[in-house]
């Protein structure tokens, strides 16, 4: 919009004074009475208030069809050469002897350049010039059809977007640059239950055989198994003599019931037990350990998980080895949601469309077997031995004055905690490995070794590889880890034999 109020409208044609603006009636500055008199029309000035052909300034304020703060533009080489081809160009006017032409665009130019010059302080009406212009360079030659240092701009030459890569740079990077890692900033647990508190489940943990090396170690989710788990007499202890620093209220305590105790059908005197061998009141989660039997037997199991939530046994409640469709089903018919989906999950089975179904629903997918329970296949894997080779992380020595080299073990439990997956440690874990994991958050996957640990999951034809199997005796199968959720007809057309 010009400065005096009026919109450009669309160009029509050079008026006699070298505008370029349509409706120039009702525009504010062409009823000015404000405007010196000067010469005739063309750009000469004209009388106050006179006529739009003999204002010696274009309408709106703009310089042929330009606002005047920028450098106006001459005529094209194609404007002028069309108007040379028709023997003036305007209405068939003659050539000039001196090998000149008129005609509309030659004789508007001229008066604009006339006027300028003027403008510059050449003989007409004398006001400064526009910023960056000078028009006292203003020439014409040859019939007016030669302009030099028409609309020059007196300052440097523009430099460009600063931002914009040098000559000879690829635009596009092809290796990212490498994240700082900053310790302090790493989430170290992930809040539970949505628009209530649950509480916070800790991204390291590790199985009750390992609580009294762990607890120690900095570990703050221990993860016991049923009622009939060996290890709940060594929790106990190992809690007791963390003292009230290290102890039960500041750590995360997770069970499971196992089929054994699902099939009991008293998942209240269950749980009893389970608190009785770890000496504590409440749990901080409970979960189903594997979702067996029909959907009726399922409903079942929650509401008594959901009635020990209300009598203030445990503060949540979740699935463990649930697929997806178990999860959606469950989350579609509690009253209390599930928060926490504990299943198997490794680079061979990165269970990625699970992953983000859960957090859809708001259930936080968890991994209780995040070293594949130390299968020579997954801790042997070409891909993973090499980016145990690959130095960096952001941890140029870690406790043990490694000096940037991790072990298999590390850089899988480092896969799961950089892809915000809660995790336990196997049970059958060295303790070199307990210790080693416990730094966990001191360094990160450089990009290339996320790239090699991500490259290790099978194609989807294969399902990926379990290691954990559910007890013999019970009725449980796993089902397609890419079942439910949003529909994959590319996988069901190739099972179909049709790809």
């Amino acid at each position: 919009m010009a400065q005096d109020g009026c919109q450009p409208m669309e160009r029509f044609s050079f008026a006699k004074n070298g505008s370029a603006q349509k409706s120039w009636a009702s525009c504010p500055s062409s009823r000015n009475d404000a405007y010196p008199a000067g010469g005739g029309g063309g750009g000469g000035g004209g009388p106050a208030g006179g006529s739009y052909a003999t204002r010696p300034y274009s309408v709106s304020g703009y310089v042929n069809g330009y606002n005047p703060s920028l450098p106006a533009y001459p005529p094209t080489r194609a404007q002028i050469e069309a108007a040379a081809k028709r023997g003036g160009g305007g209405g068939g006017a003659p050539a000039r002897a001196g090998g000149g032409y008129s005609g509309e665009i030659a004789d508007q130019m001229s008066a604009q350049i006339r006027f300028e010059q003027r403008r510059g302080g050449g003989g007409g009406p004398t006001m400064p010039p526009p910023p960056g212009q000078d028009f006292s360079k203003l020439s014409e030659t040859s019939g007016g059809l030669t302009y030099g240092g028409h609309g020059a701009w007196d300052g440097p030459a523009p430099r460009g977007d600063p931002t914009k890569p040098a000559p000879g740079t690829p635009y596009y990077v092809r290796a990212p640059p490498e994240p700082a890692h900053d310790p302090s900033k790493e989430e170290r647990d992930v809040k539970l239950g949505v628009g209530e508190d649950r509480g916070r489940l800790p991204v390291l943990g590790c199985d009750a055989a390992h609580a009294a090396i762990a607890i120690p170690l900095g570990y703050r989710h221990i993860r016991c198994g049923g009622s009939d788990d060996p290890h709940l007499p060594a929790v106990a202890a190992a809690i007791a003599a963390a003292g009230p620093v290290g102890g039960r209220d500041a750590l995360f305590v997770s069970a499971k019931l196992s089929p054994s105790d699902v099939a009991s059908g008293d998942v209240a005197a269950a749980t009893a037990a389970i608190l009785a061998s770890l000496k504590i009141q409440k749990l901080d989660l409970l979960s189903i350990e594997w979702p067996t039997g029909d959907a009726a037997t399922l409903a079942r199991t929650w509401s008594a998980l959901e009635a020990l939530v209300a009598s203030g046994k445990t503060t949540a409640i979740g699935l463990a080895n649930a697929s997806v469709p178990v999860v959606e089903s469950v989350c579609k018919a509690a009253t209390i949601k599930p928060v926490v989906n504990e299943v198997e999950a490794h680079p061979l089975m990165a269970h990625r469309k699970l992953v983000g179904v859960c957090r859809r629903y708001g259930v936080v997918a968890a991994a209780h077997a995040p070293l594949g329970g130390l299968h020579a296949t997954l801790l042997t894997h070409p891909k993973l031995l090499e980016a145990a080779k690959l130095g960096g992380g952001g941890a140029e020595k870690d406790g043990r004055g490694v000096d940037g080299k991790k072990s298999a073990e590390e850089l899988l439990a480092r896969w799961s905690a950089q892809r915000g997956v809660p995790f336990a440690l196997d049970a059958g874990a060295s303790e070199e490995t307990v210790r080693a994991v416990a730094n966990v958050h001191a360094f990160r996957l450089t990009n290339a070794q996320k790239v090699l640990i991500d490259g290790m999951e099978p194609p989807p034809r294969e399902g990926g590889v379990r290691f954990v199997n559910p007890p013999a005796g019970i009725d449980f199968a796993f089902d397609d880890p890419f079942l439910g959720g949003v529909a994959r007809p590319g996988l069901d057309l190739e099972k179909a034999g049709a790809l």
